[in-house]
Parts: structure tokens; sequence; C-alpha cells
């Protein structure tokens, strides 16, 4: 998620509320893989090592390309609507 914020220009968080949005819609193992500590602990410090994981993240999130596709669509909406604000 913090490639989405930061590609995007948005606040941390920004990119993870957009998916929290769409994840009813969203097939785990499929759309997205979530890094559960104990078993992918290799994988998320690699990921933390080369800097594409926020430092705080516990249980990290990755995308598939589609469901990164339409966490930036979504994050243009959530963008739009706090600069309305």
């Amino acid at each position: 998620m913090r490639e989405l914020d930061v590609e995007a220009g948005v606040a941390k968080g920004t990119a993870f509320r957009a998916f929290k949005q769409l994840a009813a819609q969203l097939i785990e193992g499929q759309d997205f893989l979530v890094l559960d500590h104990q078993t992918h602990a290799g994988l998320a410090a690699a990921l933390h090592a080369r800097d594409r994981l926020y430092r705080g993240s516990v249980t990290p999130v990755l995308l598939a390309p589609e469901a990164a596709a339409r966490v930036r669509a979504a994050i243009g909406v959530i963008d739009s609507r706090s600069s309305a604000q």
C-alpha cells in the first residue's frame, strides 16, 4: 500500500482505506495476499529492507495488478473527497 500512496501523492493509509472499501469485492489469495508475520516473515523482511512497506506494517497486504488498479481508481475518489472538505 505504501507504493500506491507514494505513487498517488496521498497521505499514508489512503490506499489501505481504499482497499478496505473494496475488500468485499476482492478474493484473498487471488486479488490480494495478507503476509502473516509468522508464515511470511522472510518476504516481509525483504520488502521492508527495500523500503516497499511502511516501517510499522505488521501484517502487510500485497495486491495483484488488477486489484492495485482498482485501489488506484478508488484513491482518486477518496483523495478528491478529502480535498473538497
